[in-house]
């Protein structure tokens, strides 16, 4: 069953003399369950793809499904809705508030949205990456992989259909980077998410079940 299906997607923004393209009737599925791997030369569309499809931008042209949902009629208060209840987000910068605690990062979406805390699921993920122990501590206090971990807990804090991933281990060294992938395979096949990643790195996107490849925003393989 697929969770995310788009059809005929294109994304352009004008230029000064013309209009530029992101994406050119872009055909992309999904399947429940799967991890999906994207890679492309710098602007060929990847960040733009997977903007659309954590529901940040829209497309121009084009039918977006999510969960059978048609997003691309939907309005701002439906997508934001949608967004905060199907969609994580794991980001290269981390994106963590260095005045709250590690377990205060993790819990802010559901705060932000009045979600009861399922704290044995969260201590559950906390132990799977390593850092039980460092619930307490303040950002600061963290090496960039402990960071990147933080970040995908709190990805998967509310329990998303779909995690997207931004270059998650474009700051981190090879061997942290490689241990980050494997956690974030470990939980997709515990937990049951959707992953969809955006990488330019070969050795990571080798943990997905398909790489995805664009070229001059459309898919070429």
């Amino acid at each position: 069953m697929n969770i995310v299906h788009m059809s005929g997607i294109s994304k352009k923004y004008p230029a000064s003399t013309s209009e530029i393209f992101a994406l050119r009737q872009v055909d992309f599925q999904v399947e429940e369950g799967e991890f999906v791997a994207i890679m492309g030369r710098s602007g060929s569309g990847k960040s733009t793809l997977l903007n659309i499809i954590g529901t940040l931008i829209k497309p121009t042209t084009g039918e977006y499904f999510l969960r059978g949902e048609r997003v691309d009629q939907m309005s701002e208060d439906q997508i934001l809705a949608l967004r905060r209840k199907e969609i994580g987000f794991v980001f290269q910068q981390y994106r963590l508030f260095r005045s709250y605690s590690v377990w205060e990062n993790i819990c802010m979406p559901l705060a932000l949205d009045q979600v009861e805390v399922d704290a044995d699921y969260l201590q559950e993920l906390a132990s799977r990456c390593g850092i039980a122990d460092k619930l307490d501590n303040y950002p600061e206090q963290l090496s960039g992989g402990e960071q990147q971990r933080v970040a995908l807990i709190r990805a998967m804090a509310h329990k998303p259909a779909v995690v997207l991933a931004d270059e998650p281990t474009g700051n981190l060294d090879y061997k942290t980077g490689m241990a980050i992938m494997q956690l974030m395979e470990d939980c997709r096949r515990e937990f049951g998410q959707t992953i969809i990643m955006v990488t330019h790195d070969k050795e990571s996107a080798d943990y997905a079940d398909r790489l995805v490849i664009l070229e001059d925003g459309k898919i070429i393989v």
